[in-house]
């Protein structure tokens, strides 16, 4: 049956409560109940679950990556340590929109606080983006610009990661326009004047840019940087080892000579003892790293962008002519 049912529309304009309904986020949220009640069950009961495990292990990584020794050894430390803090920040904000949206205890509507958690909502995500492309540039500058890696030293640092937070605030602070208590329904939900598909309006402008600008460009961005890092690790692993190829044709060529097989000799045990002093650590260390931030980009990319081309492709979506029964939705063709 098509949602063209005359009777129940003359039934609303009659009755302006169960107009108001359409306007009340608990009508999407039990249109969903009604329609797919097991995805809406395993949203309620796993996403919970997996936001406790995050926050448990966002605080022990940021425990770790804290430590003084691990800032010593390198400036990654620093990035993972925000990155930490920034994801932990967002699984609680992450925690309270659930209990907003499905459970509907109405945590949000509240004036100001409305605002203030959609812009710090934008704003954490922003930051977490921005830490992950700041250590994967500075990851391919240490790796294929070695000598230009120079400035980004640990003074540094802390600096780049207070301008990108700087730069994710500005991002976030048009949230606090957009976002508002409804007055019919006293619900938060984004302002009726600004949420205006049918023309093209500040609000989808710059929710438009600023997404696919952020969790679009950016981590393309990362995803080839790391390709480059990739190729760039394969590349010095196969000249280390035809170095050591070579270094040890020239040992079995030096070694038919007496004097040339002792100097040989205590040449390796000098380089062996540098090795296990000065770059053992440094070389183990390093690899470490490289191969921590490497998860954690491709992680981001593989999260990252199916959520913004589902973004993108939901404005395609249409949600059909309203007011309508759940009952007939189902069978609605428009």
């Amino acid at each position: 049956m098509a949602c063209n049912n005359t009777t129940y529309f003359e039934m609303l304009q009659n009755n302006s409560d169960l107009l108001l309904e359409y306007y009340k986020t608990s009508f999407y949220v039990n249109l969903l109940d009604y329609h797919v009640p097991k995805a809406m069950q395993v949203n309620k009961i796993v996403t919970p679950i997996w936001i406790f495990i995050g926050i448990f292990g966002n605080i022990i990584s940021a425990m770790v990556w804290a430590n003084p020794r691990m800032r010593t050894c390198n400036t990654a430390a620093y990035y993972l340590t925000c990155l930490s803090v920034a994801d932990l920040t967002y699984l609680i904000l992450c925690l309270l929109f659930e209990l907003q949206n499905p459970w509907l205890l109405g945590i949000l509507d509240m004036h100001g606080w409305c605002q203030i958690f959609n812009a710090l909502n934008m704003g954490v995500q922003y930051f977490c983006v921005f830490l992950v492309f700041a250590f994967t540039v500075e990851r391919f500058l240490s790796l294929c610009f070695p000598f230009k890696s120079e400035r980004f030293g640990k003074t540094r640092t802390p600096r780049i990661i207070c301008c990108l937070l700087g730069v994710a605030v500005l991002l976030s602070l048009p949230q606090t326009y957009f976002w508002a208590i409804h007055p019919l329904v006293s619900e938060c939900q984004i302002r009726t004047d600004t949420a205006m598909r049918s023309e093209i309006s500040f609000f989808s402008v710059y929710n438009w840019s600023t997404e696919l600008a952020v969790f679009g460009v950016l981590p393309l961005l990362v995803l080839f940087l790391n390709v480059a890092v990739l190729n760039k690790i394969r590349k010095v692993g196969n000249l280390k080892v035809g170095t050591q190829q070579s270094n040890s044709r020239i040992s079995t060529r030096t070694a038919n000579n007496e004097h040339g097989s002792s100097l040989l000799t205590s040449d390796r045990e000098v380089n062996k003892q540098l090795g296990r002093t000065n770059g053992g650590y440094k070389a183990s260390s390093n690899k470490g790293t490289t191969v921590t931030l490497l998860w954690v980009s491709f992680f981001l990319i593989l999260t990252m962008l199916p959520n913004t081309l589902m973004y993108v492709l939901q404005e395609m979506v249409n949600f059909g002519d309203l007011p309508c029964r759940m009952e007939d939705m189902g069978g609605d063709v428009s």
